[in-house]
């Protein structure tokens, strides 16, 4: 039997997983276990080992137990010879609350992510609030704006207190606002000028983990003490790469780069316009930045900056971002679409490594748990396979190939949130969904 997916994640994900499909009036109970067989292909997310040689996969109680076993479970999933990975990491998107982005006025937009093998994303910051961006008759799509934005004083949203209430409130409410299941670290807080000491020590109290320098600031010398006291505090420190200077007394977008000295540099290749080639270089060969690369930014900047990464062996550096929602409007397959994009740039560079840095190098360099596929981890899976009609056979030869791979099933914390046709068309091998039939002393404990 085929279950569908649901829209709404359960409150606790692997232990009230729901498979549907099994016929009216059956009783809705707890899975604790689902076992995956006949995989074709198994992907890690590991640029140690990106391949593993087996062809099962037992979950229990949301998190992956055993590789390459045999037995029974509440659930198994037949995956027909398709691929299995971890679900995609996006490690650079501006959230709002919930469904809906104001910048594009789009609604639905994570349930689209997560129906394109999203199933986790780290703000880059809640740039998109309205009035958080100063309104632009030159830029009229900064946000989403009224015939009223003009009126008052809307820069009076980007002060200290702010950016750290907003913060603190997009922390809490995305801890548990998980629309398809996604996994949104939202932890993440604005630079703005007038920040104090005691503004970090409460930020990090309330749990926010990142601070990331967006919109220039006023001086130097606050962004090096910015950068101690977060550091002080175990938060990584995250810049905007793009072709303009972070603080104000200084011009050069170089000069700014090594005053803040980011752990992250977001859309390195630009977002949309990258910074130039010797700023680039320089985070490369002088700091151990993480190395993002966004789908909205420079192809031809991405492919010099890869192959720098990889002559000098550093591939694990690297993490894939959308920048989404932005100008170039909602895009939830921007993550796979960018990987197929480096596979074309670099040809030599296997989609098997590719994947890697699309899910365990973004929750290794944010020091998250997930991304990888081994015993332990998060049971975060997407299933995949050609979409019907392509004239490639699996998911690693689509990709390279520059076909739609399609998502046959996802999975986030041990539950199946997206089963069978999410998108437009289906993939060549749907997964089968079963449950293991109930004992009547398990029917009578589920209906009591």
């Amino acid at each position: 039997m085929t279950s569908t997916g649901s829209s709404q994640a359960p409150r606790e994900v692997a232990r009230e997983s729901k498979v549907a499909g099994f016929g009216e009036g059956e009783v809705d109970t707890p899975v604790t276990s689902v076992l995956f067989r006949n995989i074709g292909t198994l992907l890690s997310g590991d640029l140690a080992l990106p391949m593993l040689d087996a062809t099962s996969l037992l979950i229990e109680d949301g998190f992956v137990r055993a590789i390459g076993t045999v037995g029974t479970a509440d659930v198994e999933v037949d995956v027909r010879g398709a691929t299995v990975a971890p679900g995609l990491w996006d490690s650079h998107i501006h959230p709002y609350f919930g469904e809906y982005t104001p910048r594009q006025e789009a609604f639905g937009t994570i349930g689209r992510m997560v129906r394109s093998g999203v199933t986790s994303a780290i703000s880059a910051g809640a740039g998109h609030q309205p009035g958080m961006y100063l309104p632009s008759t030159k830029l009229p799509n900064v946000q989403a704006l009224s015939r009223h934005a003009f009126q008052g004083r809307p820069e009076r949203a980007r002060d200290a207190a702010g950016t750290k209430a907003l913060a603190i409130v997009m922390a809490k409410a995305w801890r548990t606002e998980r629309p398809s299941g996604l996994k949104l670290h939202a932890e993440t807080v604005f630079a703005e000028d007038g920040m104090t000491e005691g503004d970090f020590a409460e930020l990090s109290d309330a749990g926010i983990r990142r601070l990331k320098f967006q919109r220039p600031i006023s001086r130097a010398a606050d962004a090096e003490r910015y950068r101690q006291w977060a550091h002080d505090r175990g938060m990584l420190v995250l810049a905007h790469t793009g072709n303009r200077s972070l603080i104000r007394d200084i011009d050069d977008i170089a000069e700014s780069l090594r005053v803040i000295h980011p752990d992250v540099a977001s859309h390195v290749n630009g977002g949309p316009t990258p910074a130039p080639w010797p700023a680039i270089e320089w985070l490369v060969t002088n700091t151990p930045a993480t190395l993002e690369v966004a789908f909205i930014g420079n192809l031809p900047v991405a492919r010099r900056l890869l192959r720098l990464v990889l002559d000098r062996g550093e591939l694990h550096r690297v993490t894939v971002g959308s920048d989404l929602p932005g100008g170039t409007g909602v895009v939830p397959g921007a993550i796979l679409r960018t990987l197929q994009l480096l596979s074309h740039l670099l040809p030599e560079l296997p989609v098997e490594q590719l994947v890697c840095l699309a899910t365990g190098n973004t929750a290794r360099r944010f020091g998250l748990p997930g991304g990888v596929i081994a015993p332990g981890e998060p049971a975060d899976i997407v299933v995949w396979d050609p979409v019907d009609g392509s004239v490639t056979e699996t998911f690693l030869e689509c990709v390279a190939y520059g076909d739609r791979a399609y998502p046959g099933l996802v999975m986030i914390d041990g539950a199946i949130v997206e089963h069978g046709n999410p998108l437009l068309l289906d993939p060549k091998r749907p997964p089968l969904v079963t449950r293991r039939p109930l004992t009547a002393e398990a029917r009578a404990t589920a209906s009591a």
